[in-house]
């Protein structure tokens, strides 16, 4: 009887041929991170390195990324290197096109990349560069039918949102919307985010280098920050220093937020 890793090679080999960007598919059994497997760090452009367990996920800015048991996707694309900003905006696309094959409808994009549904974080996305190559992290919830502690009010899945599905066609997808997203047109890729943007017009509170700023969401072009109205006036917050610290509903305050 066929193993469920080499069961998960064969169909990545077959969709890998399909694709125009990825030749090779790495599938381990169980590793605390996709992003920091050996097998990824040896990696070659065009390699996705899968698991059937990760423990140990890493989120942005260095945030932990729940352990997905056998209850989702986590996997590493490795392609050439090109600016951060794009990918991320590529990527971000390609997660939710995968979420709504298997989900049957539309979802939305907080910015930068977080993939959200009725302001709960379905799937995420981490960037790194390595040696001139990037390694584009994706992780994706799949069959979890809860959350605990704080995650019960932040995270969703495709199951807890009434879809059955697996995390291999969950991932075949991926692996085919990431192909076609890192392929198109700018214009393409930005439109393809502002019709799921879930952000804008939202109060947030972002945390930058300059200390939390808080404010209404008024615009964002995803390749470069957003304008957030705050009490004194807009204030432009670039991409790549700035992260959502709070959002949806009631925004706590922060003492130390621009007024």
């Amino acid at each position: 009887m066929m193993s469920d890793t080499a069961f998960w090679q064969d169909r990545l080999d077959a969709t890998c041929a399909r694709t125009t960007l990825f030749r090779r598919a790495v599938v381990l059994a169980e590793t605390s991170s996709t992003q920091d497997a050996a097998e990824t760090r040896a990696a070659t452009p065009g390699t996705l390195v899968t698991t059937l367990r990760q423990t140990a996920g890493r989120g942005r800015f260095g945030r932990n990324w729940a352990d997905t048991a056998d209850a989702g996707v986590a996997v590493t694309f490795l392609v050439d290197a090109q600016p951060t900003e794009r990918l991320v905006l590529a990527s971000a696309v390609a997660a939710a096109e995968a979420c709504e094959a298997m989900l049957g409808r539309r979802v939305g994009i907080k910015w930068p990349n977080d993939v959200v549904v009725a302001g709960r974080k379905m799937a995420g996305v981490l960037i790194e560069r390595r040696d001139g190559l990037a390694a584009i992290g994706i992780g994706i919830n799949v069959a979890q039918r809860e959350f605990e502690g704080a995650l019960a009010a932040r995270a969703t899945s495709l199951a807890i949102e009434g879809r059955n599905v697996s995390r291999l066609d969950t991932l075949l997808a991926l692996v085919e919307a990431l192909d076609r997203a890192l392929s198109a047109p700018d214009d393409v890729l930005v439109h393809a985010f502002l019709v799921r943007d879930a952000l804008r017009g939202h109060r947030a509170l972002f945390a930058t280098p300059d200390g939390p700023v808080e404010g209404e969401v008024r615009s964002i072009d995803p390749m470069r920050g957003l304008v957030v109205r705050t009490d004194s006036g807009e204030r432009f917050l670039p991409a790549a220093s700035t992260s959502v610290a709070e959002w949806g509903g009631v925004v706590r305050r922060s003492p130390h937020a621009e007024a």
